[in-house]
């Protein structure tokens, strides 16, 4: 269901911490390497994600975006309590903005919000 809670769900905070000391140890400290590589990596794992066939692997490569989606943003100075306020706020920007009926949509592809009332 969603937005239930298991005891098995994982703490992010936790995981988010644990991700980010492995992180700095294993490709160097923020103040060396910064939030670009991690989101170069990201497009490549993208692409991956949704080229697998294979469900579970398809799960994993989803699961390298996470790790790099928060690689980059502890590597450009955004703690967990931000990422999770922005997040937020974003839900709520997005639940704002006018989506298009999904069943009009294509299976494959993304279903993007009206741009139309946009400043370019």
């Amino acid at each position: 269901m969603l937005g239930s809670y298991t005891e098995s769900a994982v703490d992010m905070l936790d995981f988010f911490e644990r991700q980010r000391e492995w992180s700095y140890e294993t490709f160097g400290p923020p103040e060396i390497r910064g939030p670009v590589g991690p989101l170069k990596h990201l497009e490549k794992e993208a692409k991956e994600a949704y080229q697998e066939q294979d469900l579970e692997k398809r799960k994993e490569e989803i699961i390298d975006c996470l790790f790099l989606s928060f690689d980059a943003a502890h590597r450009a100075g955004m703690g967990y309590s931000e990422i999770s306020r922005i997040a937020m706020a974003k839900l709520k920007k997005n639940k704002g903005r006018k989506w298009p009926d999904w069943r009009d949509a294509k299976p494959e592809e993304a279903v993007e919000h009206d741009r139309s009332g946009e400043a370019k």
